[in-house]
């Protein structure tokens, strides 16, 4: 837990949300899409809109409550608020696939950690364990709620005529 906060005390520094999500935008382009960034590239700054630097902050406050609660909370604490995090995704719409999941985590461990001097494989563990476990839980709440609202449908229930 040591290793993950200090690596992160050192990352949230460098406005670590905003660059976890440049590196997003240019690997999977979709993912502007995803976090309701419109802009016509040629004649607005993607990375400079309103909906940008909105989304940079939530990624990275996100993160900051996250690890911040690390060592003080119970980690079903943490867990939970990433479970209601992936409910929200559902709710605004934003269905990224589980290949965009994969993606969403690992670009979050490399940017936090490709900036680091000389990380040590104990941190580069740790940041993937939570990671892993972080995003495991938005997936559930996503597929969770999904699956609610799918169940709640009058499609779903059986004829009352039967």
């Amino acid at each position: 837990m040591n290793k993950i906060r200090e690596i992160w005390k050192r990352a949230k520094e460098r406005e670590v949300g905003k660059h976890i999500l440049i590196e997003l935008i240019e690997r999977r382009p979709q993912f502007k899409d995803y976090f309701g960034i419109h802009v016509d590239e040629k004649t607005d700054d993607v990375y400079g809109c309103r909906e940008f630097m909105l989304q940079a902050h939530r990624i990275q406050n996100f993160l900051d409550t996250a690890v911040s609660s690390l060592g003080y909370y119970p980690i079903a604490n943490i867990l939970q608020m990433a479970y209601r995090i992936g409910q929200i995704h559902f709710y605004r719409g934003v269905n990224f696939g589980a290949d965009n999941w994969l993606t969403f985590k690992k670009v979050t461990v490399e940017i936090i950690i490709d900036r680091e001097a000389n990380p040590d494989c104990v941190a580069v563990i740790g940041w993937e364990k939570f990671m892993g476990s972080v995003i495991r839980e938005m997936k559930r709440g996503f597929l969770d709620e999904a699956r609610r609202n799918c169940n709640d449908s009058p499609f779903r229930r059986s004829p009352s005529y039967l």
